[in-house]
């Protein structure tokens, strides 16, 4: 497009808003529809042909509601819908709102043609952008250029909230619409915004929170009135439809109130006296339906291989988002405060009015993609208000009666509490879970004289002030500290005595080394690397540094090498697009994840960074979750020490198999496979491995896998000859996200779906299922801990309300767990848990011994949540939000089992 932008359209599943602009010298306006920014994107078809669009369609959908479509954007896949005894293209109610659109902007004196950016989501494939292209030409808009809405509501953040966003930073965009859920990561390049992952559902929106709060009030109608509730719930006149219409506004109306005060009244048709619904039930009501926007959010973030922590904002859009609850919840989970502008429903458009370049190309990553998201974030009592926005210039008056202000762009703090679609079936679930939260919250409500003793205990246990054990058979206590005067990314190792941390700042890293009793550090190292995020590991005598995007380093990834005895800098170099995958002694079997060399594995020599074998594979770059080479693991029994350790999960979560001496490659680009003898690199044998690089292991002497392409199987292949060995079909909807060992002779699976999340135990031989269990949550991960697993929710650092389960039959153990707490860190036999609680809240650590079911006290460590814990035997390493870094002894307990 060459001429500038005049009018820019965000055509949402629930209202439309278009902003215009004259020039790059007049501010853009919101234009206003029936006294409003905010055009309902319905329609209705009269008998006669006509096809009415925003307020007067949604008024006369209610004396005739089978002529009446409210949400035409979620039917674009239809083709056709049945309004009255016509059938109606989409396309020609998509066409009608962009008319009405096209007709005010001319009132406003802008001519749109040729001129106009039209919003839509980013994982859209071609077929529904060619019919919205359409049907914008249809509206007499022209050729019109597409945008995603996560660009546009990025360009938002930087040309209208003016936030810094650097080349190479990220955006986070969750978009809470009305009918629909949209989050993607948008990241700044050289060239400028792209999208790197997208996530959604298509089943969760303002309208199911709506459901919820429906489906509770009317539990109480229903007590008071019967017939009044059936008829509103099952209306079959004129009238009682139109009932029906003014309950659900009744309920809409309390719930945005709601955003604003503790209370909110609802009238109900036909009675006189008002219910009240309160802020409590609310988000007591809400809270599920949140919980699954902040775990898509968390898997979103994951896809595009981006912690929480390095975005440099949050922005909520669509009015959804303006429930104080989003906010929190999203703010308790990641660490990171969100932005909330004052009408959620305008940035997209604005930002589009003011994006300028070609349009973007879709992503690679489409929502739902399996995968899981980053660490869970457990909620400390009070949230912390969302990141304030400096409001932009004050903008000069429009013209009169036609256009409104932009959106107020201060954030709406997050305040402090305490602690009908195209698819008939998923429209079906989605009406059973919202019954079924609604009747929970009923029955809680009628229950908690009953329970409230036990609900009292529990919240106790849940804020960490009675552990696991009523009287702690060991103790956990601060032997050594040190204090940092740096302030940038931080990281923390226990190897054999010491304590090793890292912390960058003034553009160099200082690596310190503490002993287990009162003084200074044994030894201090001083690296002119400063990175974003840093990571310690202990290999034998060494320790290895490894920082992201160093400042001193030209942005680059960089790796140094110090002596574990005396902190000498044995090497440093840049070291990008590079992963570990298994440690022989002190050689490194490391893959390359990215397209900087055509060295797909090679083996290093820790001790002086020089090449001991390479092979070559062609470039191919990989996102988060993907890998191309790993050992073949192998269970070991505690004492029995494998060929290969394998490297801990950010350094702290371990797992219990060790790696053989044979590593599996995996060419994704080519479905083919490699087995390579770990100590010389020589391949062993090959063959075809068409499995999805994000979603295999090796385990047993299998590689094992969900098979690429559109088959939804699961197969395994023999090694060394990759010959096939079984294959396990999944049904239809079945989505994998993740593949593990769990067992000597079993590999688990973690299988997602529309109606529950499910994990699978399948024998490694014969892919015959040996157990199965429902879990809660899509992103279930699970930790080889000895003869068991540890299991809960997270993919990253840590593991949110862990459970103890035998990996063998899938039964769960009979230690207790705190609740609330989080999994840190693993070694030889014990946990390191967090918990948050008290006034004002502060962060705990324990540790848990499961091989004799005993555990320590807990020991505060600020009131921040820590930036890093390790733990190894008999010593626990932290460093604090404040970047101290804390020693604490493990005393009282059995000794763990030696490695």
């Amino acid at each position: 497009m060459d001429q500038p932008v005049r009018l820019a359209i965000d055509l949402g599943t629930t209202h439309t808003v278009a902003v215009v602009r004259r020039d790059h010298h007049q501010p853009a306006r919101a234009l206003i529809f029936d006294g409003t920014p905010l055009l309902a994107s319905a329609g209705h078809l009269t008998p006669d042909g006509t096809v009415h669009t925003g307020r007067d369609a949604v008024r006369l959908g209610r004396t005739d509601p089978q002529r009446y479509e409210p949400h035409p954007k979620r039917r674009v896949d239809d083709g056709t819908l049945l309004l009255g005894t016509d059938e109606v293209p989409v396309e020609r109610l998509l066409t009608a709102t962009l008319r009405r659109v096209a007709d005010e902007a001319r009132t406003a004196g802008i001519d749109p043609t040729g001129a106009t950016v039209l919003t839509c989501p980013a994982d859209w494939g071609q077929p529904r952008r060619t019919l919205l292209r359409t049907a914008a030409a249809d509206a007499g808009l022209g050729t019109v250029r597409l945008l995603d809405e996560p660009v546009a509501a990025a360009t938002y953040c930087a040309q209208i909230l003016h936030q810094q966003i650097p080349v190479g930073g990220s955006i986070g965009i969750f978009d809470f619409g009305g009918g629909t859920l949209d989050v993607a990561v948008v990241r700044r390049d050289p060239t400028g915004l792209r999208v790197l992952a997208t996530g959604g559902l298509d089943d969760l929106g303002g309208l199911d929170i709506d459901d919820a709060l429906v489906a509770h009030l009317g539990q109480l109608v229903e007590l008071r009135d019967p017939e009044q509730w059936r008829r509103l719930r099952h209306p079959e006149t004129p009238a009682e439809r139109r009932d029906r219409q003014a309950f659900w506004a009744e309920v809409r109306a309390a719930k945005e109130m709601l955003s604003r005060t503790a209370s909110a009244p609802v009238q109900v048709p036909g009675r006189d006296d008002p219910l009240h619904l309160t802020r409590d039930e609310l988000d007591r009501i809400a809270g599920p339906l949140v919980a699954r926007a902040v775990d898509e959010t968390r898997r979103t973030l994951d896809r595009a291989g981006i912690e929480a922590r390095h975005l440099n904002s949050l922005l909520l859009v669509g009015g959804s988002s303006r429930l104080p609850l989003v906010a929190s919840r999203l703010h308790a989970r990641l660490g990171i405060a969100p932005t909330v502008p004052e009408q959620p429903e305008l940035p997209v458009a604005y930002g589009a009015v003011h994006h300028t370049g070609p349009e973007p190309r879709q992503p690679a990553t489409p929502p739902g993609y399996p995968t899981s998201g980053p660490p869970g974030y457990p909620t400390s009592g009070a949230p912390v208000p969302p990141r304030p926005v400096p409001p932009p210039p004050a903008p000069p008056v429009p013209p009169a009666g036609r256009l409104a202000q932009p959106p107020a762009p201060a954030p709406r703090p997050a305040t402090p509490r305490p602690a009908s679609p195209a698819n008939p079936r998923r429209r079906r679930i989605r009406r059973l879970l919202v019954t079924t939260t609604a009747f929970l919250a009923v029955a809680g409500c009628v229950s908690t004289v009953v329970v409230g003793g036990e609900w009292l205990n529990n919240q106790i246990t849940g804020l960490g002030i009675l552990g696991s054990s009523a009287t702690p058979a060991g103790t956990l206590d601060q032997v050594n500290a040190y204090v940092s005067t740096r302030r940038g990314a931080a990281a923390v190792t226990v190897r054999g005595t010491d304590v090793i941390s890292a912390v960058a700042g003034n553009r160099s890293t200082e690596v310190v080394a503490l002993t287990a009793s009162a003084g200074p550090p044994r030894w201090t190292a001083t690296l002119p690397i400063e990175p974003t995020d840093l990571r310690l590991t202990a290999v034998e005598d060494l320790i290895i540094v490894d920082g992201e995007d160093s400042v001193t380093n030209g942005g680059e990834n960089v790796r140094a090498v110090l002596s574990g005895k005396d902190g000498k800098v044995l090497w440093q170099r840049v070291w990008p697009d590079r992963v570990d995958v298994a440690y022989y002694g002190t050689d490194a079997v490391v893959e390359t994840l990215g397209s900087s060399d055509d060295v797909a594995i090679s083996r290093i020599n820790l001790r002086t960074g020089r090449q001991v074998w390479s092979k070559a594979g062609e470039p191919d770059l990989l996102t988060s979750g993907e890998h191309r080479a790993e050992p073949v693991r192998q269970w070991t029994t505690p004492g029995t020490p494998a060929p290969g350790a394998l490297p801990a999960v950010a350094g702290t979560l371990n797992d219990a198999p060790g790696g053989s001496s044979t590593i599996v490659e995996l060419d994704s680009a080519n479905d083919r496979g490699y087995v390579l003898d770990a100590k010389t690199g020589k391949v062993r044998g090959s063959g075809k491995l068409p499995l999805e690089a994000d979603l295999w292991t090796a385990h047993d002497n299998a590689v094992i896998g969900k098979t690429t392409g559109d088959d939804h199987v699961l197969a395994a292949y023999a090694v060394p000859n990759l010959r096939f060995k079984w294959k396990v079909p999944l049904a239809a909807g079945d989505r994998v996200e993740r593949i593990k060992p769990c067992a000597s002779k079993l590999v688990c699976v973690a299988i997602t779906n529309s109606v529950d999340h499910r994990v699978i135990a399948l024998d490694t031989g014969t892919g015959k299922q040996r157990w199965s269990a429902t879990v809660e949550h899509s992103d279930e991960n699970w930790y080889a801990h000895g003869d068991m697993l540890v299991t809960g929710r997270g993919t990253f650092d840590t593991i949110s309300d862990p459970r103890l389960v035998n990996g063998t039959s899938g039964d769960a153990q009979k230690l207790e767990l705190p609740e609330s707490a989080s999994l840190e860190a693993t070694a030889d036999g014990r946990l390191l848990l967090s918990t948050v609680g008290g006034s004002p809240p502060r962060w705990h650590l324990q540790v848990e011994d499961t091989t004799v079911g005993q555990g320590t006290n807990r020991f505060a460590v600020g009131d921040k949540r820590p930036e890093q814990v390790a733990i190894d035997d008999h010593l626990v390493g932290v460093v604090t939000a404040d970047r101290r870094t804390l020693v604490l002894n493990v005393s009282g307990l059995p000794t763990a089992a030696p490695r």
